[in-house]
């Protein structure tokens, strides 16, 4: 017992762990290992396996044993989880009321119900567009007849339908009377286009002024090329009365314009939006009866004359829009021009027509749909503008003595087709200009007395008393000799009228010389020449001076001397 030998190897034995601690130890080691990452406990491992007393492969099949078993724990915990879910949502779907599946399941059969009224509506519509289709080609008298039928069909009303197929009806007839062309496909000559458009023209209607007919094709021509107009001058179509072409006119100009409309009785609205919507050749009808009792309407078409001016509106949610009424645009009407402001007058282009003669003949406009002259016309023109329009675009067309300001504005582009035309055009053009303006460019009445008293100083000398002038300008001119109420214009009315030209006003002036003075006018004064020069184009001879007889009486009838050139 007392052997110390024994108690020394005793107490070697205690010192160390026994076999089991060690493997508890080394399992303790390998699950902390296996939780590094992998080039951690590789770095490790040598160590670790020498101190256990193991092989380094040993110890690594070991880590990478408890690695392979907690991975397939966590798959399986992972596949448990999913199980509990699917549980969980199973439990989910079985604890759905029966109230809850009724009203799924009312849902789901209401979505049927409307996929199939959808699908049967839109056969029903096909059915209807396709019966539309064929009954348009009918003639008309069987229109009404199959839409009654089509309406007892299909179970609805006839009225309904009948308007429906109106409005197909209208949209066919445009598609076919603006052709829906495709260009020419080869180069148009612009001399043949104009002279074929004006024997096209012709055709249907008679101008009987041989020398203003080349404007309308150059009007038709200036239509296809508006988009590079600054200023669009308006084609007045009038005639003295009832049955002189002016419809038949209106006609052959929309078959050869693109994109055109005949429309009556257009509201304001209607006009600049359907204008700013569609961008068409317009041409109203009857619009001498139409633009005297629509103000609004009269100032729309005055304004569209000039690009760029838009016509603002706001909506019901305070957003501002801008319309468009910039447009070719044609009117026509008995006596038109007399109806229209004088400001819209010289923004026009007016052609009068006279009544045919019996032993004239011209197509009947009624067959014009079926010409297929128009047909091909529109399509050299679209040919023409795809040809022509950067040259036109540059143009800078000589103008007649006279022309400018709004004369220039109107013929501009005119002119520079009728040049593309050749010398032949362009003469025939200029011409009928010429003549076009000195008919129909009236000038104003201020402008007309002003006019008036350059005269009278011619005849009278330069100094006229406002008496005098009272006697003198009514027998120049009718307009003035009935003034108003039937009654000539007085010298009050005289002095109103010359005002607004650079301030002309009577003054004191010595008609007969010396200390004696009257009120009246000097031509001589300032502000006749800077108004005669400006709105004239001329001045009062010079050197004139007023002949004094000393020895004989001034007649009762004279209240101003006689003018000599000197």
């Amino acid at each position: 017992m007392n052997d110390p030998s024994k108690a020394t190897q005793n107490d070697k034995i205690v010192a160390f762990p026994d076999a089991e601690e060690r493997a508890r130890r080394l399992r303790v080691e390998v699950e902390r290992l296996s939780r590094l990452p992998t080039v951690e406990w590789l770095f490790y491992l040598p160590d670790i396996a020498k101190k256990h007393g193991i092989e380094d492969t040993r110890l690594k099949q070991m880590i990478e044993a408890v690695i392979k078993a907690a991975e397939k724990q966590a798959r399986e915990d992972r596949g448990e989880l999913r199980r509990a879910e699917k549980q969980r949502g199973k439990a989910r779907r079985e604890a759905e009321t029966k109230e809850d599946k009724a009203r799924k399941e009312e849902e789901r059969k209401r979505e049927r119900e409307e996929r199939e009224a959808r699908k049967a509506e839109e056969r029903k519509d096909k059915e209807k567009q396709k019966a539309f289709e064929s009954i348009v080609k009918l003639p008309s008298s069987e229109h009404e007849g199959r839409l009654a039928a089509l309406a007892r069909q299909l179970g609805e009303d006839v009225t309904v339908l009948r308007e429906e197929f109106a409005e197909l009806r209208i949209e066919e007839e445009e598609r076919i009377k603006r052709g829906q062309v495709e260009p020419w496909g080869e180069p148009v000559n612009t001399r043949e286009l104009l002279d074929a458009t004006a024997a096209q023209f012709e055709k249907y209607i008679i101008i009987h002024d041989k020398v203003i007919t080349p404007i309308i094709p150059l009007w038709i021509a200036f239509a296809w090329v508006h988009d590079i107009a600054a200023f669009s001058p308006i084609l007045i179509i009038e005639s003295a009365d009832s049955g002189e072409g002016k419809t038949a006119a209106s006609k052959a100009i929309a078959l050869l314009t693109p994109r055109s409309h005949i429309i009556v009785e257009p509201t304001g609205p209607a006009f600049y939006r359907f204008i700013d919507r569609v961008h068409p050749t317009l041409l109203i009808d009857d619009a001498d009866r139409l633009l005297p009792r629509r103000p609004d309407l009269a100032h729309i078409v005055n304004a569209s004359w000039t690009r760029g001016v838009p016509i603002p509106r706001v909506d019901n949610t305070g957003n501002v829009h801008f319309f468009d009424p910039f447009c070719p645009k044609v009117l026509k009407g008995i006596d038109l021009l007399a109806h229209l402001a004088p400001s819209t007058r010289t923004r026009c282009i007016t052609i009068k027509l006279l009544p045919k003669l019996e032993d004239e003949e011209v197509a009947d406009h009624r067959h014009a749909d079926s010409d297929e002259n128009f047909v091909i016309l529109r399509r050299k023109f679209l040919q023409w503008v795809i040809d022509n329009m950067a040259a036109l675009d540059k143009a800078d067309p000589k103008m007649p003595d006279g022309f400018f300001s709004r004369a220039k504005e109107n013929f501009h582009l005119l002119f520079a087709i009728a040049d593309l035309g050749g010398e032949g055009w362009a003469r025939k053009a200029r011409a009928a200009a010429v003549k076009l303006s000195r008919m129909h460019d009236r000038p104003s009445l201020g402008k007309r007395l002003l006019a008036i008293f350059f005269d009278l100083f011619i005849r009278h000398g330069t100094l006229l008393t406002s008496e005098r002038a009272e006697q003198l300008v009514p027998a120049e001119a009718d307009e003035f000799a009935n003034y108003q109420n039937g009654r000539p214009i007085n010298k009050y009315q005289i002095a109103t009228l010359l005002k607004p030209y650079c301030g002309i006003q009577p003054k004191l002036i010595h008609p007969r010389g010396g200390k004696t003075g009257d009120r009246g006018y000097d031509g001589t004064w300032p502000e006749f020449t800077l108004a005669f020069k400006h709105y004239l184009g001329k001045a009062l001879p010079r050197g004139r001076s007023v002949v004094r007889k000393k020895k004989k009486p001034i007649p009762n009838d004279r209240t101003t001397c006689t003018g000599s050139k000197s």
